[in-house]
């Protein structure tokens, strides 16, 4: 790996070190994996469906990839995520070629707006 990769890496880790959020993953039979990660705001929409609008909310998250190396196969799509009491399902995945992050976004549904 290149120098400014691994220059990359050890400043993701010291962020995460100043400003985590604590995450787990559930995956496989009901097994959570727990995660420090970086959140984005989360980005609320309406969709339509059968009995009316739904509200979506997104967030955008990132995952040291140390971490993810660590456990592989946790990160994929269809998983869930717990956070702040609430399951968000891991609807994409952006690897990212020697970047220090794994960027996934998660999705979760609410009740008739």
């Amino acid at each position: 790996m290149g120098l400014i990769q691994d220059e990359w890496r050890a400043d993701a880790k010291a962020i995460l070190e100043e400003i985590p959020k604590a995450v787990a993953v559930r995956h496989g039979s009901g097994a959570t994996t727990a995660f420090n990660v970086l959140l984005g705001a989360p980005m609320v929409q309406q969709d339509m469906e059968t009995g009316g609008f739904l509200d979506s909310a997104s967030y955008e998250v990132k995952f040291h990839v140390e971490d993810i190396a660590a456990h592989p196969g946790v990160v994929v799509v269809g998983n869930l995520i717990d956070y702040i009491g609430k399951a968000f399902r891991i609807v994409a995945v952006n690897p990212r070629t020697e970047s220090a992050w794994l960027i996934v976004r998660v999705q979760t549904k609410a009740g008739p707006a």
